[in-house]
């Protein structure tokens, strides 16, 4: 990784702390193109009972959440003793708006997928303001920010539906229900702009609570064991407490059937589908009462969020301590090297997505001949940039898009004073 400092500095990191990012980065990836072609629900041979599939158990909402925190990450390293925040805040905004030039442009492609690039981008804009903030107020920080924006999103939310006239008017007529793209830019840029921060997909509002999460842990010590350890630790409980309150509280019969009555989800399917959030929309919840319990990937929901900072965290700290051994890190070295060009490699899926759509519906039953089809788009997926990634990687060749990114900011940097 190159420093967004002085040109012709760097920074030295243990191999074992960048390969344990870049696994976990590859993993991120991997998961994405998982739930963007595997179905998440799928049905028994009798077509009667519903399940979460392994791609829905294991990766819906926390591969996106892992791969946004581990952009903080990266931040946090690149700018962590620079001396030249002028000149890194003015890289950081070039790499912002060329991620988000990409995320346009990929949005103009049939691909079904909510892409997250031009988030991505916008949060960077607001990361380099945090930039300069000793590790401890970073902390301090992050946690405020992961554990209170969601609730105020909630209850702003349940301002905007009375301001804009009913639940179903904001959440219908305040979101463009499609990733971004240059024509709503120049058609309907605040839409847009509401949409990025709000109502879309990935809110920035509540998604930069990721960012700096991971911005927070970049400023530790991730050569030592006992900080891959911590953050493994912390990052379960936190799932796993959190998972679990959301799932006691739909043992209520009660809760349940308010859920069901808001998302049109049968009374007896809601914790299936409040598993990977598939087929249920939680928008005309936002904000009530009922919302602030659930843990619904995607919902933007508090225990959703900090479920999946968590799952993210972990992650993290368990990729980086195995990537101590060096025997697990050449296991290992084909997710390393597709997290090294992750950039590229998230790019490269939409466009095989748009020109390779799937042709099922979810969910599939079991035995059900489109499994197979389904299994050859995901390992033809897979296959690609894992192939690419380890090609790059032994060649010692960047990724195109981030070798595109790396020259745009650096030429920046280097004009700068």
């Amino acid at each position: 990784m190159s420093r967004l400092t002085k040109p012709g500095t760097s920074r030295k990191t243990t191999s074992g702390r960048i390969t344990g990012l870049d696994t976990a980065r590859g993993v991120a990836i991997l998961g994405m193109i998982a739930t963007h072609i595997f179905p998440l629900i799928y049905l028994d041979a009798s077509e009667m009972n519903a399940s979460p599939t392994w791609a829905g158990w294991a990766f819906t909402g926390v591969s996106s959440a892992l791969f946004v925190v581990l952009a903080g990450v990266g931040l946090s390293i690149l700018t962590a003793h620079t001396t030249y925040v002028g000149a890194t805040r003015l890289q950081l905004t070039v790499r912002a708006l060329v991620l988000m030039l990409i995320g346009l442009l990929l949005g103009l492609v049939e691909s079904y997928v909510a892409i997250i690039l031009v988030h991505y981008g916008v949060m960077f804009l607001l990361a380099m303001w945090f930039i300069t903030l000793s590790r401890k107020a970073l902390t301090i920080t992050a946690v405020t920010w992961l554990v209170v924006s969601p609730l105020i999103h909630g209850v702003f939310t349940r301002f905007m539906q009375l301001q804009a006239g009913g639940t179903v008017t904001y959440a219908e007529q305040w979101r463009l229900w499609t990733s971004p793209t240059p024509v709503d830019v120049v058609t309907q840029p605040f839409l847009t702009l509401w949409d990025l921060l709000f109502t879309g997909y990935y809110p920035v509002i509540s998604f930069f609570g990721y960012v700096l999460v991971g911005m927070a842990i970049g400023r530790y010590d991730l050569a030592k064991k006992f900080t891959a350890l911590l953050l493994f630790i912390v990052g379960a409980v936190t799932y796993v407490v959190c998972r679990g309150v959301s799932a006691w509280l739909l043992t209520d019969d009660a809760y349940v059937a308010q859920i069901a009555h808001a998302t049109g989800v049968a009374t007896d399917e809601v914790s299936v589908y409040a598993a990977t959030g598939s087929v249920m929309d939680t928008s005309l919840l936002m904000g009530a009462p009922e919302w602030f319990g659930l843990a619904v990937p995607h919902s933007g929901a508090p225990l959703d969020m900090y479920s999946t900072a968590g799952a993210a965290v972990a992650a993290i700290g368990f990729f980086v301590l195995l990537s101590r051994s060096r025997i697990i890190s050449k296991i290992l070295f084909p997710l390393t090297a597709t997290g090294t060009i992750a950039l590229t490699a998230y790019s490269l899926h939409i466009i095989l997505r748009g020109l390779w759509p799937s042709n099922w519906a979810e969910p599939l039953a079991v035995g059900d001949p489109a499994w197979a089809d389904v299994w050859v788009m995901l390992l033809v997926h897979w296959g690609i940039v894992i192939a690419l990634g380890v090609v790059l990687k032994l060649f010692g060749v960047r990724g195109p898009l981030e070798s595109l990114l790396r020259r745009v900011s650096n030429s920046v940097g280097r004009s700068s004073p």
